[in-house]
């Protein structure tokens, strides 16, 4: 078994240390993903509309969109993992991000929240995004930036911080993609950046992938596989004739998401003629 299919079977576990959990904790878990809710309703899709949410984990996403007022969808690999209580709008069942079990067209929304840079094949998941989005539908999708230059050089210089940064790396280092040793961290910052000049002249977008660190617990995206970052999938939807609504998180400078810790893209897919 490769490291990438010992991964994908680690996450149809439900076991905490794999994934993320709230529990029965609806208070904590609608508060962790209001960021998220809030970026999708600025998209302004009407509510009741029908919404998709790939890789939604322990399901609290889902339900909150649900929430909201969207006849809400969610699918992840391990049923077992799903917590909220029934509502009804809101719908979990088993999925896959790489083959969507749903008819083309199907949904005016679909959402992808911290599921991409776990995917080994972002850009068959990214057309399996499209294919089920109506004509005129819109995708949003957050994630970490792990192409970011800046973030780990930033965790360095930050005096909270300095009490946890190793010089030399250990057997039971983690591997993160900024590094986990200060000599790593200072070499990961000038090949993201070198990585990033070279996505901002090609028109293609190129999904750069890293070997995962498959060692539970994960956390801080260890076990993240693909390089997710905003310059990739703004070229992705641009080629695909989206239109695109948001490079980048809210009300933050032009450009900085290029920078910035997140990923956060939404598009338009074009109307039927």
């Amino acid at each position: 078994m490769s490291a990438l299919d010992a991964q994908q079977a680690q996450y149809q576990t439900s076991n905490a240390i794999v994934r993320g959990t709230f529990g029965n904790n609806s208070t904590r878990a609608l508060e962790f993903y209001s960021p998220f809710v809030n970026f999708v309703e600025g998209l302004k899709v009407p509510k009741g509309s029908k919404l998709l949410d790939v890789g939604c984990g322990c399901g609290w996403s889902t339900y909150a969109f649900a929430q909201t007022g969207y006849a809400a969808t969610g699918i992840d690999l391990n049923p077992g993992a799903f917590e909220p209580p029934p509502h009804p709008g809101c719908t979990l069942k088993e999925g896959n991000a790489l083959r969507i079990d749903f008819p083309s067209e199907s949904f005016d929304l679909v959402v992808c929240i911290n599921c991409l840079e776990h995917l080994p094949n972002p850009r068959q998941a990214l057309d399996e995004l499209t294919r089920v989005c109506k004509p005129g539908g819109k995708i949003a999708i957050t994630s970490p930036n792990l192409l970011s230059p800046t973030v780990g050089l930033l965790y360095c210089l930050r005096p909270s911080s300095w009490k946890s940064l190793i010089f030399f790396r250990r057997k039971e280092t983690p591997k993160h993609p900024y590094g986990n040793t200060i000599p790593e961290t200072f070499a990961f910052a000038f090949l993201r950046a070198a990585q990033l000049m070279l996505k901002l002249v090609c028109t293609t977008p190129v999904f750069s992938m890293r070997e995962a660190d498959t060692r539970p617990p994960f956390f801080a995206d260890n076990d993240a596989c693909y390089l997710c970052n905003p310059t990739d999938l703004i070229r992705y939807f641009k080629r695909q004739g989206f239109k695109l609504e948001r490079r980048g998180k809210p009300n933050r400078p032009p450009l900085s998401y290029l920078f910035a810790g997140g990923t956060w893209i939404a598009a338009q897919k074009p109307a039927a003629n």
